[in-house]
């Protein structure tokens, strides 16, 4: 979702009306509103989310956003009803619903039917964002897995006998010292209530537009039951806790974003302080959610979620739960291991550039839980659902314990994530041989199981603290978690303890969730460092870190190697990595988190592999469609394909195999791919940079680096049928490509003349070698030309195109699926091609039988890595479906898959042109020397500390102008980057070669600008004459790396000044004061202005000074003495093909973007 300048809202729905009044031609209305304005049922469904900077009342906020938009005459909109809760109660946005009207009446419309209010607002509007209300799909919790309707809610799994819960906690205890939750509000947000045993209910809302109250489908009510049940066959947890229960969604279990927000909203006005989410969706990028949920963390309401209830499968984790300020808890079986159902880690929002933070926070009984009914009694059910509850109650427990007057200052959300996450009991973890996966890992249980008396004598020790005299902010203790980085600790850590490093190994990542519950923002002070201790000096450790931590919470990533590549120690190192952070008192505080790892010798070639994850493209918010054709189960591919989630025992087979397994989070061309023996290439989605295809190459043919790839199906007539329409979005949704990106592995692979087809073919049970058990293809490619003098293995298989659009069985005989080649030179290395990658995947099989996939799996590897190859091409095992190939095999039918560039350009990194992408590109990876800053920054949502830099922002919205000037300046001041903004032509006179120099990064909008500098965590300054707030140059106080926005294009030059565009995306603005007699024309040149302030920024940053040339009398420095980018590099990439590739790859870029902007009425740009 991007962000929408509130101008830039008028200019996008003028595109958008265009639309609707085209669609009203299509359609049939469905309604009518009046005699003169036509409604569409496909309209009203696409309502806009605009949010506002500050709180209001809601008709004063429609009356500001009605004013922004009346000013297109031709536009029909209105503002959305809101419930009478809502409209009594501040609110930070509006919903306004945009439908199409005849030309003619448009006016009357808007006045009539709207009440639109046309005369100016006085104050500012205050717009901040606008996004779509998404439709929210209650996610399957509780769910029963055999029933596919069932799995939009969370429906239960009945089970005989229940738990007796209430023992198993060990709450009677604090029943019985007083604690039961009075004076605690708790707000669950679900289906609603219907039943009269939940005690101490002081509110019931509903916030869909259905006019009844009632649970209809029962999740709300059990739930609810779960805290203050009043049947004493299934007591509530915390029966005198109050209880706000809203009702979130309707008898189809459907709810709006808005309606959330609006919820969340009231929970804040009511003074709700612990909110229950039993329910969930894989969405972590519906901002305006994940942003409330920030909001109420930030004003000290604990929100506890439950995880999900689609294990035994890696990443899939529901949201909001892995949030990083939210409780997430999973389940616990009756055998007290962590419930097969219950979602596991790790977060999948990092990907494909680090590694996911670790969840859940904790577990707790999920199994055989007796709770209320719908109706009167009570039932037995088991999931994540009756988790979250159950902590939500234990918090309101432990609240009570509290005295009031202090209670919520101590115990926010940081101090009762600490308390739950400290006191919990972890499971013993171990190592499950049959289903080739660890148990009871810290991705599984998080920190272990919920200890509710435990908890309390946490609790008692702040509060005995309090009453000893120490302050709130002494009681209050710095915390991260894990609380060490430990490999020895195995199985409990894995997969960080799953290998040693080694000398060149790519770094052992650790996301750290750090907490400060003395500030709700607080300051990282300083870059952390790390404190060698025993052998520690033969480790590098480097962190990512954010300079503030908000709410409460940050995520820090470590990145942890071997110092020395040629080192031959062998043994432990340990270490501390110390962050010091701000504290109320303005006092620096030390957290501490004690690191130990294990290095090991580095192992041959032949026993490395690279596991390319930079390659998949991962939900949300692409629309990549399921592996597994045939299976209902699942819509997409979302659980991220990595070697720790979804590939998790693949990860296994291979580390037990004796292998050692780096992962790459970038393109390849940004790593030494001779260092590796194979380079495993499975399931991917993504495009591949020309320049990277070209490196890949060079190792294949000259560097003895072996190719496997495990791909998937491709179907063009079946991806076109898998088109949606979203009604939520009123937009159609399209998949980005097939399994795997066939035609993106077929630019791969035509070197060596590799070809796969279109086309998707199943067959439940092959075998290429009799010493292999069968194992199952589903929805694989096949290869349709493969190289003389290699091998190729085929079986019959079903189509599975026929299958899914007639329902219809055909059956293609000798498919060759199975391709291994040596490349013919002196260091050449293998390619290995099989056309699935199902078998491998946790999240497609569901039997035992996959486990026979990998034995191919490791008689591949020893034909890339050893040139061994398999025993079924040995005389004495020959497989018939296995051959030789004497010539050139082409298939008859040859059907190679065109690229679908449409869907696929929003959410891919290389750039789409007519023929191949180029890493030279408009893209963030324009260089990569910059790789490892990308993956560093990947690791955490955050920013990587690192030293203090100058950006520049240059303007190039007309196209073709001079910047050599500016690009000298930057030069001589040692900038990082140049930003040019507009067109990529432009003209360098001036610059004395210092082109070569300065890196010169290319958007197309401010917009792209702010989104891409922000993550490089830059203050934002223009350099204006005047503006709020305004510094001068030499009292600026500067704090961190800057990026300047300067005034090179004045839109008249007359008047110069920034433009509204550049205003909007600089945090705060610098001068140079001086006197000039005419006020109207300023004294200084906005070059000189430019080289001034830039020089005391430079000052205040301790940059190096440069030296001057010597042979020359004009006084211009030395660039060579300072350079910031690699000139040889720069000069390269502007060599003829590669800069007419990156010129056309940027306009096709350009292109795309406008006609989508047009065929979407500007949604995909602005509204996304």
């Amino acid at each position: 979702m991007r962000q929408c300048h509130p101008w830039a809202l008028l200019s996008a729905l003028v595109l958008a009306i265009a639309a609707l009044l085209t669609t009203a031609k299509t359609q049939e209305p469905s309604t009518g509103i009046s005699s003169r304005c036509v409604f569409h049922e496909a309209v009203v469904s696409q309502p806009f989310i605009v949010s506002f900077q500050s709180y209001g009342q809601i008709g004063a906020l429609e009356t500001r956003a009605s004013a922004a938009l009346s000013a297109i005459t031709t536009l029909s909109l209105r503002m959305q009803r809101r419930t009478a809760q809502a409209r009594r109660i501040p609110s930070d946005f509006v919903v306004v619903e945009l439908y199409s009207c005849e030309a003619k009446s448009a006016a009357v419309c808007h006045a009539v039917e709207h009440d639109l209010v046309s005369q100016p607002v006085g104050e500012p509007l205050g717009i901040k964002r606008v996004y779509r209300d998404t439709l929210v799909d209650m996610i399957s919790l509780l769910s029963i897995e055999e029933d596919a309707s069932a799995r939009r809610l969370s429906l239960f799994r009945s089970r005989k006998k229940p738990a007796g819960l209430i023992d198993a906690l060990d709450v009677r205890s604090l029943w019985d010292m007083g604690y039961k939750g009075q004076g605690v509000k708790i707000g669950v947000l679900d289906t609603g209530l219907s039943s009269g045993n939940v005690r101490n209910v002081k509110e019931r809302v509903n916030w869909t537009h259905e006019k009844k109250n009632q649970d209809t489908v029962g999740h709300g009510t059990f739930v609810a039951g779960i805290i203050g049940g009043t049947d004493g066959r299934c007591p509530g947890i915390a029966p005198e806790a109050e209880l706000y229960v809203f009702r979130m969604f309707t008898t189809e279990q459907l709810s709006f974003t808005s309606w959330f927000l609006d919820a969340f909203n009231y929970a804040l006005h009511k003074g709700i302080n612990v909110l229950n989410l039993s329910t969930g969706g894989p969405d972590f990028r519906d901002l305006p959610f994940v942003e409330k949920i920030r909001e109420l963390t930030a004003n000290g309401v604990v929100v506890v979620s439950a995880v999900g209830n689609s294990g035994p499968k890696y990443g899939t984790l529901t949201n909001p739960a892995d949030q990083i300020e939210v409780i997430g808890v999973g389940g616990v079986g009756t055998t007290n291991n962590v419930a097969d159902f219950s979602s596991r880690g790790m977060t999948t929002w990092e990907l494909p550039f680090g590694v996911g933070r670790i969840k859940p926070d904790i577990i707790t009984h999920s199994q055989d839980i007796s709770g209320a009914h719908i109706s009167r009694g009570c039932k037995v059910l088991s999931g994540t659902s009756v988790s979250a509850p159950i902590v939500s109650a234990a918090i309101a427990l432990l609240a009570s314990s509290i005295p009031e007057q202090h209670r919520w200052d101590l115990f926010n959300p940081a101090t009762v994530k600490r308390v739950l996450m400290e006191s919990a009991d972890r499971l013993p973890a171990y190592y499950d041989e049959q289903g080739l996966t660890a148990r009871n890992h810290i991705f599984e249980q998080g920190s272990g199981k919920l200890n509710v008396t435990r908890s309390l004598e946490m609790v008692q020790e702040l509060v005995t603290k309090l009453e000893d005299g120490d302050n709130l902010q002494q009681a209050q203790q710095l915390a991260a978690f894990p609380s060490s980085i430990n490999m020895t600790d195995c199985p409990y850590m894995w997969p960080l303890c799953s290998q040693s490093l080694y000398p060149t190994s790519q770094p052992l990542i650790v996301n750290l969730t750090v907490s400060n519950p003395s500030m709700v923002s607080s300051a990282v002070l300083g870059p952390p460092k790390f404190r060698p201790l025993e052998n520690g000096d033969q480790l590098t450790v480097s962190v990512v870190a954010p300079p503030v931590i908000w709410p409460y919470f940050c995520s820090v990533g470590v990145f942890i190697q071997v110092a020395d590549n040629t080192s031959t120690f062998v043994g432990k190192a340990s270490g501390e990595l110390v962050l010091t952070i701000e504290n109320i008192d303005s006092r620096p505080v030390e957290l501490i988190v004690p690191i130990e790892v294990l290095i090991g010798e580095r192992p041959p070639k032949h026993r490395r592999i690279l596991w390319d994850q930079f390659h998949n493209i991962p939900y949300p918010s692409a629309f990549v469609p399921r592996d597994n054709l045939l299976s209902q189960r699942e819509l997409l591919d979302s659980a991220g394909d990595h070697l720790h989630t979804n590939f998790h025992q693949l990860w296994n087979i291979l580390i037990g195999a004796g292998y050692s397994v780096e992962v790459l989070p970038f393109e390849y061309s940004c790593i030494d791919l001779a260092r590796y023996g194979t380079v495993l290439l499975v399931d991917p989605e993504e495009e591949f940079f020309v320049r990277e295809i070209e490196d890949m190459h060079q190792a294949l043919k000259y560097a003895n680096t072996s190719l496997l790839v495990f791909a998937d199906w491709f179907d063009s007539i079946v991806l076109d049928s898998m088109d949606l329409f979203d009604t939520s979005t009123l937009s159609a949704w399209q998949p980005v490509t097939g399994g795997a990106n066939i035609p993106a592995l077929n630019a791969l692979l035509q070197e060596f003349n590799i070809q796969l087809g279109d086309g998707s073919i199943s067959n439940d049970s092959i075998q290429f070698s009799s010493k292999w058990k069968p194992f199952p293809y589903w929805s694989g490619t096949h290869l349709v030309q493969f190289p003389v003098d290699g091998y190729v293995g085929s079986i019959d298989a079903s189509n599975d195109t026929t299958w899914l659009l007639n329902r219809t069985e055909s059956i293609l005989r000798d498919m060759p699926v199975l391709g291994l080649y040596q490349v013919p030179s002196r260091h050449g290395g293998r390619i290995a091609v099989f056309g699935d990658s199902s078998c491998l995947d946790a999240s497609v099989h569901h039997s035992t039988t996959f486990a026979h996939c990998f034995d191919l799996l490791l008689a591949l590897l020893n034909f890339t890595n050893h040139a061994e190859v398999p025993p079924s091409l040995l005389k004495d095992d020959a497989s018939p479906a296995i051959r030789l190939l004497t010539t050139e095999f082409v298939a008859s039918d040859r059907d190679i898959p065109e690229p679908r560039h449409d869907p696929l350009w929003k959410h891919s990194k290389p750039p789409h042109t007519a023929t191949q992408a180029t890493a030279a590109s408009t893209t963030q990876f324009h260089a990569c020397s910059l790789c490892v800053g990308h993956a560093t920054r990947g690791a955490t949502m955050s920013v990587q500390a690192s030293p203090v830099e100058l950006y520049v922002v240059l303007s190039n919205k007309n196209g073709k102008k001079n910047l050599g000037t500016y690009l000298r300046t930057a030069s001589a001041f040692g900038a990082k980057q140049v930003i040019v903004v507009g067109s990529d032509r432009f003209g360098t006179h001036g610059a004395h070669g210092a082109h070569k120099y300065v890196d010169i990064v290319h958007v197309y909008d401010f917009q792209q600008a702010k989104d891409y500098l922000g993550e490089r965590s830059c203050e934002i300054v223009g350099i204006k004459r005047d503006g709020i707030p305004l510094f001068a140059a030499q009292q600026a106080n500067y704090q961190r790396s800057c990026a300047f926005v300067v005034d090179n294009e004045p839109q008249m030059p007359q008047f110069p000044g920034l433009s509204p565009e550049q205003v909007a995306i600089c945090d705060r603005f610098v001068h140079v004061p001086h006197h000039t007699a005419n006020t109207a024309q300023p004294a200084l040149e906005t070059t000189v202005e430019t080289a001034i302030v830039f020089y005391h920024f430079t000052l205040w940053a301790k940059f190096p000074v440069r030296s001057f040339q010597e042979a020359t009398s004009q006084g211009k420095f030395d660039l060579d003495a300072y350079p910031t980018y690699d000139a040889a590099s720069s000069a390269m990439h502007a060599i003829g093909a590669r800069k007419t590739a990156e010129r056309e790859a940027k306009r096709a870029c350009a292109k795309a973007e406008a006609e989508e902007q047009e065929q979407n009425s500007g949604y995909g740009q602005l509204f996304a």
